[in-house]
């Protein structure tokens, strides 16, 4: 503790906030600790604050019924792919008369999903003739001229 600095009782971010100048008497470690905590709850204000605006805008955007072609332009895709998948992934809305229609909102909520699930597969390298009927059947030997094919 410094000479001169007395810390008179717990001193909380709300007494601060209430008499600023009490600031002035607190020690290094006290202010040291108060600036941590109010950092702390300043994270998680803004974190929420952040959430909270993004399930604003969210509940108030209104849901659009996109054409087959919008959607697949949206995704990136050809239409065939839509019709074929659309519905099962949930993207498709069948109105009254049998057309397909898909939700903006359903397609965002894809998009949100899968990114940054790619994944990427390699082809196993195959040998020419894995196996000695192989070479038998593509008429291949492997020694001379006139030995067995194994």
């Amino acid at each position: 503790m410094e000479v001169g600095r007395v810390d008179a009782g717990i001193v909380t971010l709300e007494d601060l906030s209430r008499e600023p100048l009490r600031a002035r008497g607190l020690s290094r470690d006290t202010i040291a600790t108060l600036l941590a905590q109010c950092g702390g709850a300043q994270g998680a204000l803004l974190a929420a604050l952040a959430s909270s605006n993004e399930s604003a805008e969210a509940q108030n955007q209104e849901d659009r019924l996109l054409t087959v072609g919008d959607a697949a332009t949206k995704l990136a895709v050809k239409p065939e792919w839509l019709y074929r998948r659309g519905k099962r992934l949930g993207l498709a809305v069948k109105l009254g008369d049998g057309t397909l229609r898909f939700s903006n909102r359903a397609l965002e909520g894809y998009i949100r999903e899968n990114t940054g699930k790619i994944a990427i597969r390699r082809r196993r390298r195959t040998a020419a003739f894995p196996s000695c009927n192989d070479q038998a059947l593509h008429g291949m030997r492997s020694g001379p001229k006139g030995s067995a094919p194994c």
